[in-house]
């Protein structure tokens, strides 16, 4: 099935956060994106997503190949086919068909994993003996390094002829403008090259593309809580109680704990745990975000590492509606009721209000909605999110509000630039530990559960 429209438009949204002023450029695609042709086809008018691969060699200079219809020196690129189940790989086939180049010789540029370094719109004439009108190729460009130096072998029906140029000879004026925006150098040598591109494709020891996987970041210095993480809770640390709860969740696909301490990551690798190693972040979604740049799968459940009984349900639940996103939506957040009046007041606990269809409307450490006629219903917040890679892409672009800055709530990211958040009820009884009167707390609810399991067992 090829790439949605939706699909589409989450990336063309992600990639104008770096680039607003190309907006009006885009204006047709986006009329494409509203009918109900594949905007992938190349019969779709007036205007269809083509896909082009920017590859980068250790010299810092990009493939051009020779194309014979048109005698131009370009990126290997062209239309998609029905098999091509997204962009990138897209650009990654013409690439491969093209010059001989496979995939497995490439990694995404880091950064643009799920965002083009360019998108240009090419204005193509009317052809009357294809029955064509006048219309334009919207190709979206993806930024690739290669691995090592490999043997480009033409396909010599449709090229004729290649060349490595530097990034300001590059033959396309909007990738010379994009390339220019990149660190200079990119790659200073070769030997820091190979470690640069090493570090881009670490992942677990099984990284293979995954369907769900969750991922739980954690970093040492929580201002409510230092090293909270690799508090002991019963005989294991923190992190570790969050990670068995995500295995226990039947559709996912693994948990990986992402963090950019090397306590925690050493911690991680004794207790067997997968773990990727991050930069700083604002948020714990923005770690989440670096992680699918580097770790592939189709849903990020993002579960926050101070739960320790988060309900494997809840998990398969967010999960599960990931499959069923309604158009505009980037994101599931589960949400469950609050009947403690304390809960309500602790400004530790994310309150959230909801429209008739379930979308967030707001996030607040305060109570909303105020009591000033009907009792309210209050909904608490989980730590508990679902993510497609396009959405994290968009939400590490995107700057951070006077909301999501005043209440530390990161979700607001999303509400505070027009995107939709859908809100998912769940039953949880758990507990997060966000001071140490909550471990202590945690503690005695471990032991309850302990005590209720062995009474199970010897019945």
């Amino acid at each position: 099935m090829p790439p949605s429209p939706d699909h589409i438009r989450i990336t063309v949204e992600a990639y104008l956060t770096r680039h607003p002023s190309e907006r009006d450029a885009l204006a047709a695609l986006f009329i494409t994106l509203t009918g109900e042709r594949d905007p992938t086809s190349r019969n779709t008018f007036p205007s269809h997503v083509t896909c082009s691969a920017i590859v980068i060699d250790s010299n810092n200079r990009v493939l051009h190949i020779q194309h014979n219809a048109t005698g131009k020196a370009l990126a290997p690129g062209g239309h998609n086919e029905p098999g091509d189940k997204d962009l990138p790989g897209a650009a990654l086939r013409e690439l491969g068909e093209e010059a001989g180049i496979p995939r497995d010789a490439l990694v995404p540029l880091p950064g643009f994993a799920t965002v083009p370094l360019d998108i240009d719109v090419h204005d193509i004439a009317a052809n009357p003996a294809k029955g064509e009108p006048a219309h334009q190729h919207v190709d979206f460009r993806w930024a690739f390094l290669l691995r090592a130096q490999h043997a480009v072998t033409l396909q010599t029906e449709e090229v004729g002829g290649y060349e490595w140029r530097s990034f300001d000879h590059s033959a396309s004026p909007t990738v010379r403008a994009k390339l220019a925006l990149l660190p200079a150098p990119l790659i200073p040598d070769t030997h820091r090259w190979e470690n640069d591109v090493a570090a881009t494709t670490a992942a677990p020891p099984s990284a293979g593309r995954r369907r769900h996987v969750a991922v739980i970041p954690c970093r040492w210095g929580a201002s409510r809580f230092p090293g909270k993480p690799l508090v002991q809770l019963g005989d294991k640390p923190l992190l570790w109680h969050v990670h068995q709860r995500c295995l226990e969740a039947k559709h996912l696909d693994g948990a990986v704990v992402a963090t950019d301490d090397e306590r925690i990551e050493e911690a991680c690798h004794r207790l067997d745990i997968e773990c990727i190693r991050t930069g700083e972040h604002l948020t714990g979604t923005d770690r989440v975000a670096e992680c699918a740049e580097r770790l592939r799968a189709d849903v990020y459940i993002n579960v926050q590492g101070d739960e320790p009984f988060i309900s494997p349900a809840a998990i398969d639940a967010v999960s599960h509606a990931m499959e069923h996103l309604a158009p505009g939506t980037l994101a599931v957040n589960a949400y469950t009721e609050l009947d403690d009046a304390g809960a309500v007041l602790d400004h530790n606990v994310v309150k959230v209000v909801v429209d008739a269809e379930h979308n967030a409307l707001m996030f607040s450490r305060q109570p909303i909605p105020y009591p000033h006629g009907d009792r309210p219903r209050y909904l608490r917040q989980l730590g508990l999110y679902g993510f497609t890679g396009t959405a994290l892409s968009m939400f590490r672009h995107l700057p951070q509000g006077p909301l999501e800055r005043t209440e530390g709530v990161e979700m607001l990211r999303f509400i505070e630039h027009g995107q939709g958040v859908r809100m998912l009820g769940v039953a949880d009884e758990g507990l997060a530990v966000d001071t140490p009167e909550d471990l202590a707390r945690a503690d005695a609810l471990l032991r309850t559960h302990t005590d209720r399991a062995i009474s199970h067992f010897s019945s």
